[in-house]
């Protein structure tokens, strides 16, 4: 079996031609890639360096899948004679040269220790270009099934119930592995070469050594900590990086929020858990068993896994007992639509049963912050926190956000707040501005 640092001995390059699945070349054009004929070529002579005792009178079948916005994504499979590990595996292939190899897969390693839910097992990598490829690599076992998001509308109702039940498994599985402070985990080796994780803060430059060390970002912390540090960094990068032109207010106000929920005992009992912040139905893979059960059979994408306020988990998986307004691409729509109606009573018995089964796994402990509103701008508010202000949209979510919950503040409390009404003010501001400008 190749170690899980590349064996690096010269192979011969194999002239056999490789199984594809006829996807376009987009992301040639997207990322600079090479087209995929003049790329399987160095894929077969890395497979002859990782396997070489696969016999040079049988193929490696390679396939191209659907990759994503980070990777480029390569199946392969071994010929019968290969002595190592004869079976299917996922070659990724980072598209950008920040990625962060050692970390995304640290955290698939760290997950796999310590939850039950079943992740791809990483076989070995590549953290130089000195490979067939030139780029560094990673290759793991390939998880049996389909995703989600291609087959759960095919499910019947009993399958599609043992998918609310598994779903609900998952998320009280994530949500169980704490830590004392927020971050995220990375590794390193100690001095006998064994693997020791460790806990890094959020990044908040693109460089983090550029950064002037913090104790407090290591040590423990409460929810609310967590957001005042976060917004201190923020607005001490921004500030070095835009001294004169950066609304730096925002950062205030966004504290000024963090604090109300505080006080209005959002944050009470929270931990910080372990957080996938992007587990939908298209990173999921089930797999379908001989007597036509459903099983999940793998979680994909855990690159921007981070430990986050339990809350922060608990996105509602509405698509379970509501897959039309899921799928739905309107673009009208509000992009927290599925969110905002995830309470909703579903249309039908066999959707509400779908709902139910749901709720009973993860507990009603747990479903406030499903469905209350105020953790859905709880979610928002850390968004933000993570990864700072920007030209984009961000500023627009953040004005909305702190709009929205100056809204709901006094319905929690019972008593206006200096933010509710100064954002009041403004808004009264905004729309006599408005009223002037239309007069004109």
């Amino acid at each position: 079996m190749p170690s899980e640092e590349t064996n690096k001995s010269t192979a011969s390059h194999s002239s056999h031609s490789s199984c594809c699945s006829g996807v376009s070349d987009t992301s040639t054009l997207l990322y600079d890639h090479e087209t995929w004929v003049d790329f399987v070529p160095h894929v077969h002579e890395l497979c002859r360096q990782l396997w070489p005792s696969a016999s040079e009178d049988e193929e490696f079948v390679v396939e191209k899948l659907r990759g994503g916005s980070y990777n480029r994504i390569i199946g392969i499979k071994t010929p019968p004679s290969t002595e190592e590990a004869q079976g299917s595996y996922i070659l990724r292939i980072p598209r950008y040269e920040f990625a962060q190899q050692a970390r995304e897969m640290a955290i698939v390693r760290y997950v796999r220790q310590h939850t039950s839910i079943p992740t791809a097992d990483i076989i070995l990598y590549d953290s130089t270009p000195e490979n067939p490829l030139k780029d560094p690599y990673v290759v793991h076992s390939r998880i049996p099934g389909q995703d989600l998001q291609d087959i759960y509308r095919t499910l019947d109702h009993q399958n599609k119930l043992a998918i609310a039940e598994q779903w609900g498994q998952m998320l009280l599985s994530e949500s169980a592995v704490q830590n004392e402070f927020p971050g995220v985990v990375d590794a390193t080796t100690d001095s006998t070469g064994a693997y020791v994780y460790k806990f890094r803060p959020f990044d908040v430059n693109p460089e983090p050594e550029d950064e002037p060390q913090d104790v407090r970002l290591l040590a423990k912390q409460t929810i609310l900590d967590m957001f005042v540090l976060q917004f201190e960094r923020w607005h001490a990068a921004d500030n070095r990086a835009y001294p004169n032109d950066f609304p730096l207010d925002h950062f205030a106000r966004l504290t000024t929020v963090a604090k109300e929920m505080d006080a209005a005992g959002l944050f009470n009992d929270v931990c910080f858990s372990l957080c996938h912040l992007d587990l939908a139905p298209r990173n999921v893979m089930a797999e379908i068993k001989s007597d036509n059960s459903v099983q999940i059979s793998g979680v994909l994408d855990w690159d921007s896994a981070v430990f986050g306020p339990t809350f922060l988990a608990c996105e509602p998986p509405s698509w379970i007992w509501a897959w039309s307004d899921y799928e739905d691409d309107d673009e009208d729509r509000d992009e927290d639509y599925n969110e905002i109606h995830a309470n909703d009573t579903p249309a039908t018995p066999e959707d509400q049963e779908l709902k139910r089964k749901f709720e009973e796994v993860v507990g009603k402990d747990m479903l406030k912050f499903f469905y209350e509103p105020q953790y859905r701008l709880a979610r928002t508010l850390f968004n933000i926190a993570l990864i700072g202000l920007s030209p984009n949209d961000t500023f627009h979510k953040a004005d909305r956000l702190i709009l929205e919950w100056a809204e709901l503040q006094p319905k929690l409390t019972g008593s206006s707040s200096a933010l509710h009404e100064a954002t009041l003010s403004m808004q009264q501001a905004s729309m006599d501005d408005d009223t002037a400008e239309s007069e004109e």
